[in-house]
């Protein structure tokens, strides 16, 4: 006769009692090789279902959460356990103490009436956790009330700990900051050699109002990749992650870390640091300035429409009335199915009556074609090219005198602000907290976001003046580049053409030519300025640096180009667009040339998408996954951007008949695709292959009944249309 077990309140049964052994820890630190480890934990649960084999106890499953606190129940194996206990699976849980369930009172008592609803128990392998009297469910509300103290109480302990570390200069732990080594007999940071010449090179150039996407493209192109990490997962297998492309986004965050300038950051604040600083306090000053706004990106609706289209899209400006040249269509096809292209000046299109000085319209092909001519033919001509950086010289000795003015003014306004910051720190010293409270700490935020404000101007300014004091310009590289430009830019594809120009080219003016001879007596202003005149000033404004180190690195040359400072350059053009019907435009200075027309190009067909069934996409990612191209389909679905759920609804068509797929894969209009999508379709991959067929069949049967009686309706329509006549006199019904 079996024994009674003191912790089963039915005694001794015959009945099967399925029995789910629950384990967790806390820490990665405990999964495995420790006494408390879930392995351990599940050891003594199978002695004590050994024990209990006379009362029909027997082992239905192991659940674990490694790693997970106990805080709350939202765990996998929590869930999982839940989920076998409302099926009715499991009438015991077994665990090897009740905290390694959870130590939360708040859950317990929800948890409890769960498993009572379910008619299930909680069991331990080494406590009584009866609940048969009043006194059994008091002391377990006792020893969860206790769990979670303790859970707390260590909680506490260890943030105070971290605290202490901090105030001390220790750095409390957590992924080895990039451009750091850990050396552990020191238990403290060690700056890497290779790793801290790329930090202190992402704040110089950040400091420099370099953009953080052309750093991350420069390391990139450097070949310098992201450091290598071995990622601990929760079921204790190891994963190496990192080892890409440098992005803008987590140069921002490495800019941020306070660590890099010696400070160790903790619940707010900062404590000076013991180990060695990678930058100095203000070039990391300027960095964090330099990079704290961060500018949204435009979102163009309808920018499809114009796709690789109009070349100067969002560059072509009205000179006249300072509104843009907006690209659009004459909404007419010719017979090939295409419409003309033009730009538009915005004024024209709000004002039909508009003043006859404004722009107009023009068509896209000729402007498009005169800028490019205008760029290439330049290059040809040393005065112009002369006369182009001199006119820039100019304008920034201009300037000079204003920037100097402006770099003293902010500097003596940064010092004002350094000196009101060091009276709040002086103001804290000696317990002004106390009397300020909350007002001095808006103060001192207030102080050092005007401080990064002014440090941003000081080097915009900087910047400017060194910019306007720059004079070796090296007018045969101009010219050169220049010429490159020209002769490339007509062979490129239109997407890369259309990004080249915006590189380079930061503004196109075109602006009516206002006669400046002689008019007769009898001529007005209005006459002069006719809307039917077709001359026009193009003043063509270049990014410079740009211009010069993008060319290179297309031409494959190696330079210095640092001299190379001035932005602004401008080249000014005049152009008769008066043949441009014709198909001809001519430039009339800074030199003479006709340019001949792509007989009256019109806009770009769009290619129609090719439709084709989700099966051949399940078939493609099918061989990705056996040829190991992707690793699993969580990968497959950032790869694709679709969501995991996508993945798996369309993957389901893998599992069809081969003849059903290769007639899936035959579609080729979307109706078909439409009536044979993956919602029907994907039903009848649950199926054997012959109910597939079957019910396959019927769906073909559907579908081509569809098709014919749209054929016949087809067939009335056209029938109607013919038998109608088609001209003659017309008779109205006469009454009586």
């Amino acid at each position: 006769m079996p024994l009674k077990n003191p912790h089963n309140q039915d005694g001794p049964t015959s009945e099967p009692q399925p029995v789910a052994i629950y384990t967790r820890v806390s820490t990665d630190n405990q999964v495995g090789g420790r006494f408390d480890s879930c392995e351990s934990q599940a050891a003594y649960c199978r002695e004590k279902i050994e024990q209990s084999k006379g009362n029909g106890w027997h082992e239905v499953a192991c659940l674990t959460d490694a790693a997970y606190s106990g805080a709350t129940m939202d765990r996998p194996g929590m869930r999982a356990l839940k989920r076998m206990v409302e099926a009715g699976e499991v009438k015991i849980v077994l665990v090897y103490k009740l905290e390694r369930v959870l130590r939360s009172t708040d859950e317990w008592v929800p948890f409890r009436g769960f498993l009572k609803a379910h008619g299930c128990r909680l069991e331990s392998a080494t406590e009584d956790l009866s609940e048969s009297t009043p006194s059994g469910r008091l002391k377990n509300n006792l020893m969860m009330s206790f769990s979670q103290y303790e859970r707390e109480n260590t909680a506490e302990k260890t943030r105070a700990k971290m605290r202490q570390q901090a105030k001390r200069g220790y750095w409390n732990g957590g992924i080895i900051p990039y451009g750091y080594s850990y050396d552990k007999n020191t238990q403290a940071l060690q700056p890497n050699p290779e790793e801290a010449a790329i930090v202190r090179r992402v704040f110089e150039q950040a400091s420099k109002l370099v953009s953080l996407t052309d750093v991350a493209n420069e390391l990139n192109a450097a070949g310098l990749r992201t450091r290598v990490r071995t990622l601990q997962r929760r079921d204790g297998r190891a994963e190496n992650i990192g080892g890409g492309l440098f992005r803008s986004d987590g140069l921002r965050l490495l800019i941020r870390n306070p660590l890099y300038r010696g400070a160790v950051k903790f619940e707010g604040q900062e404590f000076a640091a013991k180990h060695e600083s990678l930058v100095k306090a203000d070039v990391w000053e300027k960095a964090n300035a330099a990079t704290a706004e961060t500018k949204v990106r435009p979102q163009h609706l309808f920018q499809d429409r114009d796709a690789q289209n109009h070349l100067l899209k969002g560059l072509a400006w009205c000179g006249s009335c300072g509104r843009a040249l907006v690209p659009n269509d004459s909404g007419t096809k010719s017979l090939r199915g295409v419409k003309y292209r033009y730009y538009t000046c915005s004024l024209v299109m709000r004002q039909p009556a508009a003043p006859g000085w404004a722009v107009g319209r023009l068509s896209a092909d000729a402007l498009e074609k005169a800028v490019v001519a205008l760029l290439g033919e330049a290059s040809k001509h040393p005065v112009v090219i002369k006369e182009m950086v001199e006119t820039s010289r100019k304008m920034r000795r201009g300037d000079r005198e204003s920037l100097r003015t402006e770099l003293e003014t902010n500097k003596g306004a940064l010092a004002t602000v350094d000196r009101q910051l060091n009276n709040c720190v002086d103001a804290v010293a000696q317990g002004g907290t106390d009397a300020l409270g909350d007002a001095l700490v808006k103060r001192a935020t207030d102080l050092r976001n005007e401080r990064r404000r002014l440090l941003l101007q000081q080097e915009r300014i900087r910047q400017a003046l060194a910019a306007s004091e720059a004079t070796a310009l090296e007018e045969r590289r101009i010219s050169e580049n220049l010429e490159r430009m020209g002769e490339l830019l007509p062979k490129l594809p239109p997407a890369e053409r259309k990004e080249l120009i915006r590189l380079f080219v930061e503004r196109v003016d075109v602006r009516r030519l206002v006669p400046s001879g002689r008019r007769k007596a009898s001529e007005s202003v209005e006459q002069s300025l006719s809307p039917t005149a077709r001359l026009m000033e193009v003043r063509i404004k270049l990014h410079l640096p740009e211009l010069v180190r993008g060319m290179e690195a297309r031409a494959g040359i190696t330079g210095s180009n640092q001299n190379i400072r001035l932005r602004g350059l401008s080249l000014d053009g005049r152009v008769d667009f008066s043949n441009a019907q014709r198909g001809e435009v001519a430039i009339i200075a800074p030199f003479q040339r006709t340019v001949r027309l792509d007989k009256r190009m019109r806009t770009v067909r769009t290619a129609k998408p090719k439709v084709e069934h989700p099966v051949l996409r399940a078939q493609k990612w099918q061989q990705m996954l056996q040829s190991g191209e992707v690793g699993t389909r969580m990968a497959l679905a950032k790869r694709v951007r679709l969501t995991p759920s996508a993945i798996t609804r369309i993957m389901k068509l893998i599992e069809l008949a081969p003849d059903i797929q290769a007639y899936l894969a035959s579609l080729t209009t979307a109706n078909a695709v439409w009536h044979f999508g993956y919602k029907p379709i994907g039903k009848l991959a649950e199926l054997p292959f012959n109910q597939q067929r079957a019910a396959f069949a019927k769906l073909r049967a559907e579908y081509e009944q569809q098709q014919q009686t749209n054929r016949a309706r087809q067939n009335i329509v056209a029938l109607s249309a013919s038998t109608k006549p088609s001209g003659g006199p017309s008779f109205r019904a006469s009454a009586g």
